[in-house]
């Protein structure tokens, strides 16, 4: 993997909630009432087919699932294959995000593994929510947790759709799978020196025992330093069941809590 697919990607929740009103955005033909109303309604409709047709909608699908990759199979910055969820289950996050300038933003994200293929790939269901606006992929992972394709649901040309990453692009193509965050270069060997004692916490969806693990991370590129931290309970499906983030010298921060588990996902996208 070259150097740069190891860089640390992070986006706040009002970050990608801003990216996805952005991208979802689009221009208007003059006219009112019905007529206008249905030449805008065309016309929408014939963008859409065109972007569709021509990779636009898959390329902006991919922008997305990056950050997504990065916020909810990586949640916390915490590997997905450290502690595995078994087959159709899955676990609902709180995510509480503090920008720069002190907004903080609320987000639901859910991560499921849906299915593991004889080859040793995974199907992983990924979505985000916040309010009214949401993103939601499936996605088909290799053993070392590298994406190779997405499906979703375009809602603007009413069918499932597809979009594929090929691992030998060049890491700045649009065709590379998403940067993987700098916590994915840990081992289950790495995590047992980065303890700092058990603790016991309450949450939301309950009271835990957990191992409390520390790990600081410096992206030399960006000439920044990120803090982890990590409350990790074995017993409980997935491991991690709270987690924190903060850059040194910011605001920024980013914190999570395990909202509930679930069983008997099965595949929305007719995946497999």
């Amino acid at each position: 993997m070259e150097e740069g697919m190891k860089k640390r990607f992070l986006i706040g929740g009002a970050g990608i909630v801003a990216l996805v009103l952005l991208l979802g955005s689009c221009g208007s033909l003059p006219g009112g009432g019905f007529l206008g109303g249905l030449q805008q309604s065309i016309s929408d409709r014939a963008s859409a087919e065109i972007a569709s047709a021509t990779g636009l909608t898959g390329m902006t699908n991919k922008m997305m699932f990056n950050m997504m990759y990065s916020q909810v199979l990586f949640i916390g910055g915490f590997g997905a294959g450290f502690y595995e969820l078994e087959e159709t289950q899955g676990a609902i996050w709180t995510i509480t995000s503090t920008d720069e300038d002190g907004t903080v933003s609320k987000v639901d994200a859910e991560r499921a593994l849906l299915k593991k293929l004889p080859n040793g790939d995974e199907w992983w269901y990924l979505s985000w929510r916040t309010g009214s606006d949401s993103m939601e992929y499936e996605a088909l992972m290799n053993k070392d947790y590298q994406a190779k394709k997405i499906r979703y649901y375009n809602p603007d040309v009413k069918r499932v759709e597809e979009a594929v990453f090929k691992e030998t692009a060049a890491s700045n193509s649009d065709e590379a799978p998403p940067p993987e965050p700098g916590a994915s270069s840990l081992d289950m060997n790495d995590l047992s020196n980065l303890s700092k004692g058990n603790e016991t916490i309450t949450i939301g969806s309950g009271t835990y025992n957990t191992e409390r693990l520390e790990w600081t991370y410096t992206d030399t590129d960006e000439n920044a330093t990120y803090n982890y931290t990590w409350w990790v309970d074995t017993k409980t499906a997935g491991g991690l069941v709270k987690y924190n983030w903060t850059k040194a010298s910011s605001k920024e921060s980013l914190s999570g809590e395990l909202a509930s588990l679930k069983k008997g996902y099965t595949t929305k996208f007719s995946s497999f």
